[in-house]
């Protein structure tokens, strides 16, 4: 029991750093314009796939649960997406085969940073704000916080 409450207690410390880092980088904006998107990339071991993929089932429902596609312009999510590929061992080379590893790439793209703000304020009661932030912290290889510069939608 003592060992569940500390490693909520991590996890809600680890979730508590990231939002002040995306604020951060919210507010700043890297000296560049408006902050209204956010994503990451996972690089996760084969065994490890089953488990970040209920993580990332997890999260979708979250975001549907919580996001609007077609509601208040100020807030609305205008695009979400996960993306799965196979790792190569060199891309530019194929006939070097795969490497084992299954990279994910997760992309949030809001109308106005009041939507990406949205976001971060909710994801903070998410269940599994936790398993995220370690998920990301173990094998997470980019995030950032910044801005659509270009977009091609149906």
């Amino acid at each position: 029991e003592m060992q569940k409450i500390y490693w909520k207690s991590i996890n809600v410390m680890i979730a508590g750093m990231l939002s002040i880092f995306c604020a951060a980088q919210i507010a700043s904006a890297g000296g560049h314009g408006e902050t209204n998107a956010f994503g990451f990339t996972l690089i996760v071991p084969e065994a490890e796939v089953e488990k970040v993929e209920a993580l990332l089932a997890s999260h979708r429902e979250f975001m549907k649960e919580t996001h609007s596609v077609d509601g208040d312009m100020q807030t609305r999510l205008n695009s979400y997406s996960v993306i799965k590929a196979a790792q190569m061992v060199d891309f530019t080379d194929p006939s070097k085969g795969m490497t084992g590893n299954i990279i994910y790439i997760l992309s949030e793209h809001y109308e106005t940073p009041d939507g990406l703000n949205k976001h971060l304020e909710a994801g903070n009661s998410w269940e599994d704000i936790g398993s995220m932030m370690e998920v990301m912290m173990t094998y997470g290889v980019a995030m950032g916080v910044g801005e659509k510069i270009s977009a091609m939608n149906r």
